[in-house]
Protein backbone atom coordinates (compact mmCIF):
# COMPACT_ATOMS: atom_id res chain seq x y z
CA UNK A 1 0.00 0.00 0.00
CA UNK A 2 1.22 3.48 -0.88
CA UNK A 3 0.48 6.32 1.53
CA UNK A 4 1.08 9.92 0.49
CA UNK A 5 1.37 12.29 3.45
CA UNK A 6 1.27 16.07 3.23
CA UNK A 7 4.11 17.56 5.23
CA UNK A 8 1.63 19.90 6.94
CA UNK A 9 -0.41 16.85 8.09
CA UNK A 10 2.50 14.99 9.68
CA UNK A 11 1.97 16.03 13.30
CA UNK A 12 -1.75 15.31 13.54
CA UNK A 13 -2.78 12.47 15.84
CA UNK A 14 -4.78 10.64 13.17
CA UNK A 15 -1.78 10.66 10.84
CA UNK A 16 0.30 8.94 13.50
CA UNK A 17 -2.45 6.35 14.07
CA UNK A 18 -2.64 5.52 10.35
CA UNK A 19 1.15 5.19 10.04
CA UNK A 20 1.18 2.88 13.05
CA UNK A 21 -1.68 0.80 11.65
CA UNK A 22 0.01 0.34 8.25
CA UNK A 23 3.63 -0.11 9.26
CA UNK A 24 4.59 -1.96 6.09
CA UNK A 25 3.28 0.68 3.69
CA UNK A 26 5.41 2.75 1.37
CA UNK A 27 5.23 6.36 2.59
CA UNK A 28 5.84 9.28 0.24
CA UNK A 29 5.89 12.84 1.60
CA UNK A 30 4.27 15.55 -0.52
CA UNK A 31 3.69 19.30 -0.32
CA UNK A 32 0.04 19.35 -1.41
CA UNK A 33 -2.43 16.49 -1.77
CA UNK A 34 -3.76 18.01 -5.00
CA UNK A 35 -0.44 17.25 -6.67
CA UNK A 36 -1.51 13.59 -6.53
CA UNK A 37 -5.29 13.78 -6.29
CA UNK A 38 -5.82 16.19 -9.20
CA UNK A 39 -3.84 14.17 -11.75
CA UNK A 40 -5.00 11.44 -14.09
CA UNK A 41 -3.35 8.24 -12.87
CA UNK A 42 -5.33 5.77 -14.95
CA UNK A 43 -2.17 4.09 -16.26
CA UNK A 44 -0.64 3.35 -12.86
CA UNK A 45 -0.61 -0.23 -11.60
CA UNK A 46 -1.77 0.83 -8.15
CA UNK A 47 -4.73 3.13 -8.68
CA UNK A 48 -6.00 3.35 -5.11
CA UNK A 49 -3.41 4.87 -2.83
CA UNK A 50 -4.21 6.66 0.41
CA UNK A 51 -3.50 10.37 0.82
CA UNK A 52 -3.35 11.98 4.26
CA UNK A 53 -3.89 15.72 4.10
CA UNK A 54 -4.93 18.88 5.87
CA UNK A 55 -8.14 20.46 4.60
CA UNK A 56 -7.50 24.15 3.99
CA UNK A 57 -10.68 24.88 2.01
CA UNK A 58 -14.25 24.92 3.34
CA UNK A 59 -15.51 21.67 4.86
CA UNK A 60 -19.18 22.70 4.97
CA UNK A 61 -21.44 23.39 1.99
CA UNK A 62 -25.19 23.89 1.71
CA UNK A 63 -27.39 21.05 0.49
CA UNK A 64 -30.29 21.69 -1.93
CA UNK A 65 -33.52 22.75 -0.22
CA UNK A 66 -35.58 19.71 0.84
CA UNK A 67 -32.75 17.35 -0.07
CA UNK A 68 -33.71 15.29 2.96
CA UNK A 69 -35.46 15.79 6.28
CA UNK A 70 -35.68 19.57 6.32
CA UNK A 71 -35.19 22.63 4.18
CA UNK A 72 -32.02 23.51 6.11
CA UNK A 73 -29.26 20.97 5.48
CA UNK A 74 -25.52 20.90 4.86
CA UNK A 75 -22.84 18.56 3.56
CA UNK A 76 -19.47 18.34 5.28
CA UNK A 77 -16.36 16.46 4.24
CA UNK A 78 -13.63 14.68 6.14
CA UNK A 79 -12.52 12.39 3.32
CA UNK A 80 -12.75 12.00 -0.45
CA UNK A 81 -13.40 8.99 -2.70
CA UNK A 82 -14.71 5.54 -1.98
CA UNK A 83 -13.51 1.94 -2.02
CA UNK A 84 -16.81 0.81 -3.53
CA UNK A 85 -17.42 0.81 -7.27
CA UNK A 86 -21.04 1.82 -7.90
CA UNK A 87 -21.53 2.39 -11.63
CA UNK A 88 -23.81 5.41 -11.20
CA UNK A 89 -21.86 7.21 -8.45
CA UNK A 90 -20.96 10.83 -9.15
CA UNK A 91 -17.56 10.30 -7.50
CA UNK A 92 -16.52 8.24 -10.53
CA UNK A 93 -16.29 11.37 -12.64
CA UNK A 94 -16.04 14.06 -9.97
CA UNK A 95 -12.38 13.21 -9.31
CA UNK A 96 -9.55 12.47 -11.72
CA UNK A 97 -8.32 9.29 -10.05
CA UNK A 98 -9.37 6.72 -7.47
CA UNK A 99 -6.95 7.66 -4.70
CA UNK A 100 -8.63 8.12 -1.31
CA UNK A 101 -8.04 11.19 0.86
CA UNK A 102 -8.39 11.46 4.63
CA UNK A 103 -8.33 14.99 6.05
CA UNK A 104 -6.90 14.84 9.57
CA UNK A 105 -7.31 18.40 10.93
CA UNK A 106 -10.50 17.46 12.74
CA UNK A 107 -10.48 20.41 15.13
CA UNK A 108 -10.55 22.84 12.20
CA UNK A 109 -13.46 20.97 10.61
CA UNK A 110 -15.36 20.83 13.90
CA UNK A 111 -14.80 24.55 14.45
CA UNK A 112 -16.23 25.30 11.01
CA UNK A 113 -19.29 23.16 11.72
CA UNK A 114 -19.70 24.80 15.13
CA UNK A 115 -19.51 28.26 13.58
CA UNK A 116 -22.10 27.34 10.94
CA UNK A 117 -24.48 26.01 13.59
CA UNK A 118 -24.08 29.21 15.63
CA UNK A 119 -25.46 31.22 12.71
CA UNK A 120 -28.59 29.09 12.23
CA UNK A 121 -32.09 29.82 13.41
CA UNK A 122 -33.75 27.60 16.02
CA UNK A 123 -35.28 24.77 14.03
CA UNK A 124 -34.00 21.38 12.99
CA UNK A 125 -30.88 21.28 10.82
CA UNK A 126 -29.14 18.30 9.25
CA UNK A 127 -25.49 17.67 8.43
CA UNK A 128 -24.76 14.94 5.87
CA UNK A 129 -21.33 13.37 6.28
CA UNK A 130 -21.19 10.75 3.54
CA UNK A 131 -21.58 12.46 0.19
CA UNK A 132 -17.84 12.42 -0.57
CA UNK A 133 -17.05 8.88 0.59
CA UNK A 134 -18.60 5.97 2.47
CA UNK A 135 -17.81 7.24 5.96
CA UNK A 136 -18.61 4.01 7.78
CA UNK A 137 -16.29 1.98 5.56
CA UNK A 138 -13.61 4.69 5.83
CA UNK A 139 -13.78 4.62 9.64
CA UNK A 140 -10.88 2.18 9.93
CA UNK A 141 -8.71 4.90 8.38
CA UNK A 142 -10.39 8.04 9.69
CA UNK A 143 -11.73 7.10 13.13
CA UNK A 144 -14.74 9.23 12.14
CA UNK A 145 -17.22 7.67 14.57
CA UNK A 146 -15.13 8.45 17.64
CA UNK A 147 -14.31 11.94 16.41
CA UNK A 148 -17.67 13.25 15.19
CA UNK A 149 -20.61 11.33 16.67
CA UNK A 150 -19.89 12.57 20.18
CA UNK A 151 -19.18 16.06 18.81
CA UNK A 152 -22.74 16.33 17.45
CA UNK A 153 -24.24 15.23 20.77
CA UNK A 154 -23.72 18.70 22.24
CA UNK A 155 -26.27 20.43 20.00
CA UNK A 156 -30.03 20.89 20.21
CA UNK A 157 -32.04 20.51 17.01
CA UNK A 158 -28.95 19.54 14.99
CA UNK A 159 -28.63 16.06 13.51
CA UNK A 160 -25.97 14.17 11.56
CA UNK A 161 -26.53 11.44 9.00
CA UNK A 162 -23.96 8.74 8.28
CA UNK A 163 -24.99 7.07 5.03
CA UNK A 164 -23.46 3.76 4.02
CA UNK A 165 -23.57 0.67 1.84
CA UNK A 166 -21.30 -1.12 4.31
CA UNK A 167 -22.37 -3.63 6.94
CA UNK A 168 -19.25 -3.02 9.04
CA UNK A 169 -20.75 -1.45 12.15
CA UNK A 170 -17.91 -2.33 14.53
CA UNK A 171 -17.01 1.32 15.15
CA UNK A 172 -20.61 2.03 16.18
CA UNK A 173 -20.83 -0.97 18.48
CA UNK A 174 -17.62 0.17 20.17
CA UNK A 175 -19.04 3.56 21.14
CA UNK A 176 -19.56 4.03 24.87
CA UNK A 177 -23.03 5.54 24.33
CA UNK A 178 -26.05 5.37 22.02
CA UNK A 179 -26.14 8.64 20.05
CA UNK A 180 -29.30 10.74 20.03
CA UNK A 181 -28.23 13.15 17.28
CA UNK A 182 -26.83 10.72 14.69
CA UNK A 183 -28.81 8.54 12.31
CA UNK A 184 -27.15 5.64 10.54
CA UNK A 185 -28.62 5.59 7.04
CA UNK A 186 -28.33 2.38 5.04
CA UNK A 187 -28.79 2.61 1.27
CA UNK A 188 -30.73 -0.44 0.10
CA UNK A 189 -31.44 -1.90 -3.34
CA UNK A 190 -32.54 -5.33 -4.59
CA UNK A 191 -29.68 -7.83 -4.55
CA UNK A 192 -29.91 -8.36 -8.30
CA UNK A 193 -29.15 -4.64 -8.79
CA UNK A 194 -26.45 -4.59 -6.11
CA UNK A 195 -24.71 -7.38 -8.04
CA UNK A 196 -24.94 -5.47 -11.31
CA UNK A 197 -24.40 -1.83 -10.32
CA UNK A 198 -22.94 -1.68 -6.77
CA UNK A 199 -19.75 -3.70 -6.97
CA UNK A 200 -17.82 -4.47 -3.77
CA UNK A 201 -20.59 -3.16 -1.51
CA UNK A 202 -22.08 -5.29 1.26
CA UNK A 203 -24.89 -7.63 0.31
CA UNK A 204 -28.51 -6.73 0.97
CA UNK A 205 -28.80 -9.40 3.66
CA UNK A 206 -25.66 -8.25 5.48
CA UNK A 207 -26.92 -4.65 5.47
CA UNK A 208 -30.27 -5.84 6.84
CA UNK A 209 -28.44 -7.81 9.54
CA UNK A 210 -26.50 -4.66 10.50
CA UNK A 211 -29.73 -2.65 10.60
CA UNK A 212 -31.42 -5.13 12.92
CA UNK A 213 -28.37 -5.27 15.19
CA UNK A 214 -28.34 -1.48 15.58
CA UNK A 215 -32.10 -1.36 16.12
CA UNK A 216 -31.78 -3.93 18.90
CA UNK A 217 -29.36 -1.53 20.63
CA UNK A 218 -31.67 1.49 20.15
CA UNK A 219 -29.63 3.27 17.52
CA UNK A 220 -31.55 5.59 15.22
CA UNK A 221 -31.57 3.94 11.82
CA UNK A 222 -32.66 5.51 8.57
CA UNK A 223 -33.27 3.47 5.41
CA UNK A 224 -32.51 5.11 2.09
CA UNK A 225 -34.18 3.41 -0.83
CA UNK A 226 -31.81 4.79 -3.39
CA UNK A 227 -30.97 5.11 -6.09
CA UNK A 228 -34.17 3.57 -7.41
CA UNK A 229 -33.26 2.37 -10.88
CA UNK A 230 -35.77 2.22 -13.77
CA UNK A 231 -34.43 -1.05 -15.16
CA UNK A 232 -36.44 -3.52 -17.21
CA UNK A 233 -39.21 -5.07 -15.06
CA UNK A 234 -38.46 -2.52 -12.32
CA UNK A 235 -42.01 -2.66 -10.95
CA UNK A 236 -41.80 -6.40 -10.33
CA UNK A 237 -38.21 -6.25 -9.02
CA UNK A 238 -38.90 -3.44 -6.56
CA UNK A 239 -42.29 -4.78 -5.50
CA UNK A 240 -40.64 -8.05 -4.43
CA UNK A 241 -37.81 -6.08 -2.83
CA UNK A 242 -40.23 -4.00 -0.74
CA UNK A 243 -41.99 -7.16 0.45
CA UNK A 244 -38.64 -8.75 1.34
CA UNK A 245 -37.48 -5.72 3.32
CA UNK A 246 -40.80 -5.60 5.17
CA UNK A 247 -40.45 -9.29 6.09
CA UNK A 248 -36.90 -8.85 7.42
CA UNK A 249 -37.07 -5.48 9.21
CA UNK A 250 -39.60 -4.21 11.73
CA UNK A 251 -40.36 -1.03 9.82
CA UNK A 252 -42.09 0.68 12.74
CA UNK A 253 -38.69 0.73 14.51
CA UNK A 254 -36.97 2.54 11.63
CA UNK A 255 -36.48 6.21 12.52
CA UNK A 256 -37.12 7.45 9.00
CA UNK A 257 -37.12 6.33 5.37
CA UNK A 258 -36.17 8.17 2.22
CA UNK A 259 -36.68 7.38 -1.46
CA UNK A 260 -34.92 8.81 -4.48
CA UNK A 261 -34.07 7.86 -8.02
CA UNK A 262 -30.92 8.86 -9.83
CA UNK A 263 -30.41 12.61 -9.79
CA UNK A 264 -27.82 14.56 -11.78
CA UNK A 265 -27.38 18.18 -12.68
CA UNK A 266 -27.18 18.76 -16.42
CA UNK A 267 -23.44 19.39 -16.17
CA UNK A 268 -22.80 16.22 -14.14
CA UNK A 269 -25.01 14.13 -16.39
CA UNK A 270 -23.07 15.16 -19.48
CA UNK A 271 -19.80 14.35 -17.68
CA UNK A 272 -20.77 10.83 -16.69
CA UNK A 273 -22.43 10.16 -20.04
CA UNK A 274 -19.25 11.12 -21.88
CA UNK A 275 -17.25 8.73 -19.71
CA UNK A 276 -19.73 5.84 -19.53
CA UNK A 277 -21.63 5.94 -22.80
CA UNK A 278 -22.75 2.30 -22.49
CA UNK A 279 -24.18 2.53 -18.98
CA UNK A 280 -27.78 1.56 -19.66
CA UNK A 281 -29.42 3.33 -16.73
CA UNK A 282 -28.12 6.72 -17.90
CA UNK A 283 -30.23 6.41 -21.04
CA UNK A 284 -33.35 5.86 -18.94
CA UNK A 285 -33.24 9.42 -17.58
CA UNK A 286 -34.61 12.68 -18.93
CA UNK A 287 -34.17 16.37 -18.19
CA UNK A 288 -36.96 17.34 -15.81
CA UNK A 289 -38.44 20.80 -15.41
CA UNK A 290 -36.37 21.27 -12.23
CA UNK A 291 -33.23 21.02 -14.45
CA UNK A 292 -32.14 17.68 -13.02
CA UNK A 293 -31.69 14.58 -15.12
CA UNK A 294 -33.82 11.93 -13.42
CA UNK A 295 -36.43 9.25 -14.05
CA UNK A 296 -39.68 10.41 -15.60
CA UNK A 297 -42.37 11.66 -13.23
CA UNK A 298 -44.46 8.59 -14.06
CA UNK A 299 -41.65 6.22 -13.04
CA UNK A 300 -40.92 8.20 -9.88
CA UNK A 301 -44.56 8.16 -8.87
CA UNK A 302 -44.66 4.39 -9.32
CA UNK A 303 -41.61 4.01 -7.10
CA UNK A 304 -42.90 6.42 -4.48
CA UNK A 305 -46.28 4.71 -4.26
CA UNK A 306 -44.47 1.45 -3.41
CA UNK A 307 -42.37 2.96 -0.66
CA UNK A 308 -45.11 5.16 0.77
CA UNK A 309 -47.08 1.94 1.17
CA UNK A 310 -44.12 0.42 3.03
CA UNK A 311 -43.78 3.56 5.20
CA UNK A 312 -46.33 6.36 4.83
CA UNK A 313 -43.84 8.82 6.33
CA UNK A 314 -41.25 8.10 3.62
CA UNK A 315 -39.44 11.28 2.55
CA UNK A 316 -39.25 11.88 -1.18
CA UNK A 317 -36.09 13.56 -2.50
CA UNK A 318 -36.68 16.98 -4.06
CA UNK A 319 -40.37 16.34 -4.67
CA UNK A 320 -42.25 19.51 -3.81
Amino acid sequence: MIIYIEKQALEYEQTKKIIERFKNSTIIYIDNYKNIFDKDYTNLDSKKALIIAKLNSNAVSEAPAWYGHTKSAYFFKTSLNCIFDCDYCYLKWAFKNENMVVFVNYDDIKNEIFHKISTLWEWEHWFYSSDYSDILWMNSLSDFSNEFIEFFEQFEDVKMEIRTKSSNITSLLNLWFIPKNTEIAFSLNPQILIDKYEKWTSSLDSRIEAINKLLSLWFKVWIRFLPLLPVKNYEEIYSEFAKYVNSKIKMCDINSTFASGLLYTKKDYNKILSKYKDLDILHMLELDNDWFYRESKKVRDTFYTMFKKLDNKCILCLEY
